[in-house]
């Protein structure tokens, strides 16, 4: 690692520990430091680790200005949190918030833990009744490309409603999105951005720290995920008494999370000198060395490391478990004729919505559209499976490392 690499994980730790971090012992590159923080989506919270040291000297701008800009949405989504559970409450929907909103709070500023969204859950049946409230009562604009969350824009600020607070597959066979629709089993009330109500709710701890490692393992298996979400596991563990740890363990073994959870604990100990609470054994040092190299390249999101391409691919190969070839023709298919539930969410093929009868039509208009405007990138989508077996098969291999 750099020596700004080797710092800013310093500053985690000292996070952890409620410490500040010491100056470095040797002269940092600030701007480098800036550059990974913010791709990390820790700026704030690296600054005020070293503000005591740094102060508002000559090349410590960015991370000041990355302060202001974190006290900025903080109190603007403190307003527009506000005025959502309001409206809400008038309508006589009920919704808990969750991600971010929540882990914040466990943070020594909470106003530093950058989010890029509220996240929001209802029930399916409020559905309609709260998309009239964000769009017409709110003016909020609404974008959809997944049925289970709707996603709301008012300027810079956005907002995901969900109708289940967890909607996607993992490499495995367990049916996540039924589990955690029992959430609402596991609710309780608390003030989120200092605001309380009688219709905003929040999971319980150990719900919460359940639905953490789920949302985590999605990330490291579609694109990478970046070191917050891992202190995001330290300070929310902190959080739930130790006698609820045996019965976490349980539901993570039962969810098939509990070897991807000792992966994450171990790399914890190695970055910040603290694990989760969950027994763990060495991790090998070629995988430690390649996964903190591909979490400081995989910046909070991975999405603009190159790495991750064929991902997906990965993993529906093997959550499918069946010979490479069947599977990578399967997934062909499923790109020439996508299901009628994705079709119906893309805008150029919104006339299949309510008539399915009509999807055939949608995919002969979309193949003639990629053939005349996108033909090198669609045949690039259909051929990855084949062309790019080696690199997905070493994506299975990571996927496997992790305990996934």
């Amino acid at each position: 690692m750099t020596p700004e690499e080797t710092y800013f994980l310093n500053c985690l730790s000292s996070c952890c520990t409620g410490a500040q971090t010491d100056p470095p012992p040797e002269r940092l590159d600030l701007e480098e430091l800036f550059r990974i923080a913010e791709e990390q989506s820790l700026g704030g919270i690296v600054f005020d680790q070293m503000q005591k040291w740094l102060g508002y000297r000559i090349g410590g701008g960015g991370f000041q200005k990355e302060v202001i800009r974190d006290a900025y949405y903080s109190v603007n989504r403190e307003m527009l949190l506000k005025e959502i559970a309001g409206a809400f409450g008038r309508a006589g929907i009920s919704f808990l918030c969750m991600k971010g909103a929540l882990l914040r709070e466990y943070y020594p500023v909470p106003e530093l833990r950058e989010m890029g969204d509220l996240d929001l859950v209802i029930h399916p049946e409020d559905r309609q009744k709260s998309d009239r409230i964000m769009t017409e009562e709110l003016g909020y604009r609404r974008f959809v490309d997944n049925h289970a969350v709707w996603t709301y824009y008012l300027n810079t600020f956005e907002v995901e409603i969900h109708d289940h607070m967890f909607y996607e597959h993992l490499a495995n066979r367990f049916d996540y999105r039924s589990y955690f629709d029992h959430v609402w089993e596991h609710v309780q009330r608390a003030p989120v951005f200092g605001i309380q109500a009688l219709n905003l709710l929040v999971p319980e701890e150990e719900f919460h720290f359940l639905y953490l490692m789920a949302h985590t393992a999605k990330h490291v298996i579609n694109n990478g995920s970046g070191f917050r979400a891992y202190l995001d596991m330290i300070l929310l563990s902190r959080r739930i008494a130790s006698e609820m740890w045996d019965r976490i363990v349980q539901e993570l073994e039962m969810m098939e999370l509990l070897d991807f959870t000792m992966t994450c604990s171990a790399l914890c100990e190695q970055w910040f000198g603290v694990g989760l609470p969950v027994s763990h054994a060495a991790l090998d040092s070629v995988f430690l060395e390649e996964v903190t190299r591909k979490t400081f390249h995989d910046g909070i999101f991975g999405l603009e490391n190159r790495e991750n391409e064929g991902a997906n691919a990965a993993k529906e190969i093997k959550r499918a478990d069946r010979k490479y070839w069947r599977t990578a023709a399967r997934l062909t298919l499923m790109k020439l004729f996508p299901p009628y539930e994705d079709m119906q969410l893309i805008p150029w093929y919104s006339f299949v919505d309510g008539r399915p009868y009509l999807l055939p039509a949608a995919w002969i208009y979309r193949w003639f559209y990629c053939l005349f405007h996108k033909f090198p990138q669609a045949i690039r989508m259909l051929a990855e499976p084949f062309v790019r077996k080696g690199k997905i098969e070493e994506r299975e291999d990571l996927i496997r490392s992790w305990g996934l």
